[in-house]
């Protein structure tokens, strides 16, 4: 329970970005009384996971950055999908992102803009977002088995509120129709942009991340649409098998 409320604070903090969170937004923003909150952040602060500032903000401390770094080590899967965000680039001219998942969340990690005149900017790079929120994170929530999928909905439940037309029920509805067509369509419920995303699997078959693509809704209908989810899958492999450790030839 208790590394479960530390975890509330520093995704807080995380979400804050530079800007830091003072005492009384920590509290509003994790929904803890203050005294729990106090005994956290200086158990957290002693730990160097958090830090404070001279105008009594917190931020996230060295060691959570030390802590990320190692992480990114086991893959940097930005590195891994490069050339395949460049690929899908130059096949589409749309929006496209690289998404990573962590815990119960995305984190965007790439976008490359597209050359279309209208652009689809929907994610900002280094952000995070709810699994099954946008067409990565929704990817990322039908990959899982249903128990799972169960449970991240129910973590997540109270940080829908972020995005106003989103709702449990429209999550719910879009998952089905992603287990039938098998990729994610995510009906612009955040911006006027519709996005289409598939996940990226580790070895063990469990989502490490997504693609997606996002565009105007005149260039995602039906058809188009099925043809951006099928070469998002196929690079959606080539970056399975190159955390796998598999070279690829440039033209596989």
């Amino acid at each position: 329970m208790m590394l479960h409320k530390s975890m509330s604070i520093l995704r807080a903090l995380r979400d804050a970005e530079t800007n830091g969170l003072q005492a009384g937004q920590i509290v509003e923003a994790t929904g803890m009384n203050r005294i729990t909150m106090h005994r956290l952040v200086k158990t957290l602060e002693r730990e160097g996971l958090v830090e404070r500032d001279t105008s009594r903000h917190y931020h996230l401390g060295a060691q959570a950055w030390l802590l990320g770094m190692a992480a990114n080590r086991r893959f940097d899967l930005n590195a891994l999908a490069g050339d395949s965000l460049d690929r899908i680039e130059a096949e589409t001219h749309d929006t496209i992102y690289l998404l990573r998942r962590v815990g119960d969340d995305v984190l965007c990690v790439a976008r490359r803009d597209g050359t279309y005149p209208i652009k689809s900017l929907v994610m900002e790079v280094g952000k995070t977002y709810p699994v099954g929120v946008g067409g990565g994170g929704l990817a990322v929530l039908a990959s899982l088995d249903p128990a799972e999928t169960k449970e991240a909905l129910e973590r997540v439940r109270d940080r829908l509120h972020a995005y106003p037309k989103v709702t449990l029920a429209r999550i719910r509805k879009q998952l089905e129709e992603a287990r039938k067509t098998g990729y994610a369509f995510w009906p612009a419920l955040i911006s006027e942009a519709l996005v289409v995303g598939v996940p990226i699997l580790g070895q063990d078959k469990r989502p490490v991340g997504a693609l997606s693509c996002a565009a105007i809704k005149e260039r995602l209908g039906p058809t188009r649409r099925a043809r951006v989810a099928s070469l998002l899958k196929l690079e959606a492999m080539r970056i399975e098998r190159r955390m796998s450790g598999a070279k690829l030839d440039k033209r596989t």
